[in-house]
């Protein structure tokens, strides 16, 4: 099954991050500036005859880049109105407003909810996303299991906790156990999951259960040894699913999201590509519509549950599709990468050296998804795909920007 041909309709791509919707603190960690950045990925997405709304201008030598590589992309419109999201920054801008009402959009978001439905509701388009009932049921990890249950697929032992009964949950568990993992209800990307192997880890999880609001649920699970984390992608349309990938998550030891590799040493496995099209069908039946990710762990005993159902585009989805389009077999995400202080894809490029920029003639290298942006409650760092032929070009590659940077540590992103 191809990707859908809209041939009298356009595609209105707004990234429109909402905190409240991803995790509690979450807005106070990254600030509503940079959520707002983040909406600038979305150009990686975009074809000719669509339309990206952004927080700002992009940086124009990074979209000069795009294009020498043979990215063509949509068109972009800023949005200026005053709101901590996109979606809201357009509907308050008039002038905007006006202009996008003349279209006949297929509106797709990087997720689904109330203030883009609304969005799209006020311009008689399309929304290629899940209603907002099935995106809340979806975005609590409490009901994972029922879900999972529903579609037939085999769960890890679980407890629900209250939030002030997960202290003494996870006590309980950890002598059962003897380790325990703890994830808000509400979480992504590692933030809101915690580890507890000991008495030291309940002071973070204790700052962190007192950080979430009083309704909020904690799942609890015995913590397994994992080997790897597998992530697959969909794309569910009216007329089906179709498996976009299949890549191997990079989680750190705290299980801040790392980035993504591809191609997955457990691509072909025929457990997590059964249970995976469980989900995507219990999905399409449910209603579902648009980009979802499914993570999986693998167990040291060779065990396999899915962990995650993420209701949206994944941070790993933007590298997954500019693989296609740029005819590479393999890649690698990294995000949140120090570079010393660059600002901007000029400074960047300097620091890392232009042999290490994607270059069509050698069929390898590396594109910045998100350029740094020091100041003024930017995002400092670098999240950068790397594309070549094959995991050991790309490695090699990796291996030569992690050398040139300053700052070393990857960090999770949304």
């Amino acid at each position: 099954m191809g990707w859908p041909v809209y041939e009298s309709r356009s595609r209105l791509i707004v990234h429109s991050l909402e905190a409240s919707r991803l995790g509690d603190g979450l807005g106070e960690g990254l600030g509503g500036g940079v959520l707002r950045m983040l909406s600038r990925r979305a150009l990686v997405l975009s074809q000719p005859g669509d339309t990206v709304v952004v927080d700002a201008m992009p940086d124009g030598d990074w979209l000069d880049f795009l294009g020498t590589i043979g990215f063509e992309l949509g068109s972009i419109r800023v949005a200026g109105g005053d709101s901590k999201t996109i979606a809201g920054r357009i509907m308050s801008d008039e002038s905007l407003m006006s202009e996008l009402l003349g279209g006949s959009w297929i509106v797709e978001p990087y997720m689904g909810g109330e203030e883009i439905e609304k969005l799209a509701g006020l311009l008689g388009g399309e929304l290629r996303a899940p209603k907002n009932a099935l995106l809340n049921r979806l975005n609590l990890k409490s009901n994972l299991c029922p879900i999972l249950g529903h579609a037939g697929v085999a769960t890890i032992p679980t407890t629900v906790a209250a939030r002030d009964d997960a202290i003494s949950t996870a006590r309980h568990m950890l002598n059962e156990y003897g380790a325990v993992m703890v994830r808000s209800d509400l979480s992504i990307g590692g933030h809101g999951v915690w580890k507890v192997v000991g008495e030291p880890d309940f002071e973070r999880l204790n700052a962190g259960v007192e950080r979430s609001e009083r309704s909020r649920l904690f799942v609890l699970q015995p913590l397994l040894e994992v080997n790897n984390s597998p992530n697959v992608q969909y794309d569910i349309r009216e007329d089906g699913a179709e498996l976009l990938g299949v890549s191997a998550q990079q989680m750190s030891q705290s299980f801040a999201f790392g980035g993504n590799e591809y191609p997955c040493l457990l691509g072909d496995d025929p457990r997590i590509l059964e249970q995976s099209e469980r989900v995507g069908r219990w999905l399409f039946e449910a209603g579902y519509r648009g980009i979802v990710g499914i993570d999986f762990i693998v167990t040291s005993s060779r065990e396999v549950f899915i962990v995650e159902i993420n209701p949206r585009v994944n941070t790993s989805t933007f590298p997954l599709l500019m693989s296609k389009r740029l005819g590479k077999s393999a890649f690698r995400l990294m995000t949140g990468i120090g570079v010393d202080g660059a600002d901007g894809f000029g400074e960047l490029v300097g620091c890392v050296g232009e042999g290490l920029m994607f270059d069509p003639g050698k069929g390898f290298g590396m594109v910045p998804l998100m350029v740094p942006a020091g100041g003024g409650g930017g995002r400092p760092v670098l999240d950068a795909m790397i594309f070549g032929d094959d995991l050991d070009q790309v490695g090699s590659v990796c291996d030569s920007l992690l050398s040139r940077v300053a700052g070393g540590g990857l960090g999770a992103t949304t």
